[in-house]
């Protein structure tokens, strides 16, 4: 059986799920699902429309926590989680963190960067997220000292995973880890970007991203769904949404 990931370089939850089929040194074709061509393809697979989709012969997994989990009880060899029960609950406690909280915020502040927009980030933005931001690495600092160096769970893996693109992407978005304040986050990080997995993703979608412009991905009409809505509503940046839809700019999974 062929395992396939419907993804995309531009999608950080895609990214996610390749970084975790790269660890656990598992062979996949990946296959870009947010060209035009491929849009009802995706549908078949997700009727959301929403990467990443995974395929292991018939079986249809979505989701990046349920595609990872789904991973380490077929292919147990290299696992993304801890075997002690009470360290799994921690490390999904983090991943969560990611999924949940610190990706809505870079990703909301990352449209100027890639999209085909002619405006600018709503005022406040992105006092906003650099605050919030820095909540979650109080959190993410306490956690990596109290644990071992440079990963947190002995080997690099769904924690890893979960965090690493919006981490790479915070300074093209004019975000930051402090180092003085979060010298663990900064040297966990420093870490990631060494090892030749994460090394492999950052060249893959640094590649992808200089070609961007001339490839079929929408680029004027932004997806929106579930934590990235949350995030903009609760800070405060509603009107500006209300003035994406009217504008038929926002696009809703499915």
């Amino acid at each position: 059986m062929t395992i396939c990931l419907y993804g995309s370089p531009i999608s950080t939850f895609a990214r996610k799920v390749a970084i975790g089929l790269e660890l656990k040194k598992l062979d996949y074709d990946l296959i870009d699902a947010l060209t035009a061509d491929r849009r009802e393809q995706l549908r078949q697979l997700n009727p959301r429309l929403e990467v990443p989709v995974l395929t292991d012969g018939d079986l249809v997994i979505v989701n990046s926590g349920d595609i990872l989990q789904y991973l380490d009880w077929r292919y147990p060899q290299y696992p993304l989680y801890p075997t002690a029960i009470e360290e799994r609950v921690v490390a999904r406690a983090f991943e969560r963190l990611a999924d949940q909280r610190f990706d809505p915020i870079v990703v909301d502040c990352s449209y100027w960067h890639w999209a085909e927009r002619e405006d600018e980030p709503p005022p406040g933005l992105l006092n906003a997220a650099r605050k919030d931001i820095d909540v979650l690495f109080e959190r993410l600092e306490t956690m990596l000292l109290s644990r071992p160096k440079p990963w947190p769970f002995q080997t690099p893996g769904v924690v890893e995973c979960a965090w690493f693109a919006n981490l790479a992407a915070l300074r093209t978005f004019g975000l930051a880890i402090d180092s003085e304040r979060f010298p663990a986050v900064k040297n966990w990080f420093g870490a990631m970007r060494t090892h030749p997995t994460f090394v492999a993703d950052a060249q893959r979608t640094g590649a992808f991203l200089r070609d961007l412009k001339h490839l079929t991905h929408e680029r004027k009409r932004l997806f929106w769904s579930g934590d990235r809505l949350e995030w903009l509503i609760s800070r405060g940046f509603h009107q500006w949404l209300v003035g994406e839809i009217d504008a038929g700019r926002a696009v809703f999974p499915g």
